[in-house]
């Protein structure tokens, strides 16, 4: 299987996520329902990938719903989640600041758009991986 398709379909946080889960099931009677119907939905592993079957879409809804009852009852979230959105947040950031200066200086249009995006890209990253640093640190991050 490929890289991407596995990371697309969650089988490369499985196991993150099964250790998570077992380490958390005696102390939230949720987590120990998550942790049951992802041992389920894993028996049949192999028929994840036969066509005409809804194993695989059982499996994801399953992890969907695991990470929401993470995210909203343990304020637990995946590797590299935070550091996207800081990314992300950031870079438009640098592109709208960017622009803004074209506005004020035609002649900066391209350069400011580029640095503004290249600016924020590299901050967004560096700060999405100090705040996961201190996310794992805490226990916060699988």
């Amino acid at each position: 299987m490929p890289r991407i398709q596995s990371r697309l379909a969650n089988f490369e946080m499985l196991p993150r996520l099964g250790e998570l889960l077992e380490a958390k099931k005696d102390s939230c009677p949720d987590c120990r329902n998550y942790w049951c119907k992802l041992q389920e939905s894993t028996i049949a592993f192999e028929e994840f990938f036969d066509d005409g079957n809804d194993h695989l879409v059982e499996f994801e809804n399953v992890v969907d719903e695991t990470m929401q009852h993470l995210k909203s009852a343990h304020g637990i979230r995946p590797k590299g989640l935070v550091l996207s959105y800081k990314t992300v947040v950031l870079m438009v950031v640098g592109l709208f600041i960017g622009f803004l200066l074209g506005l004020i200086e035609p002649q900066l249009m391209k350069t400011g758009v580029v640095m503004g995006w290249l600016l924020g890209t590299l901050s967004g990253w560096f700060w999405g991986k100090r705040v996961e640093k201190k996310m794992k640190k805490n226990g916060l991050i699988f």
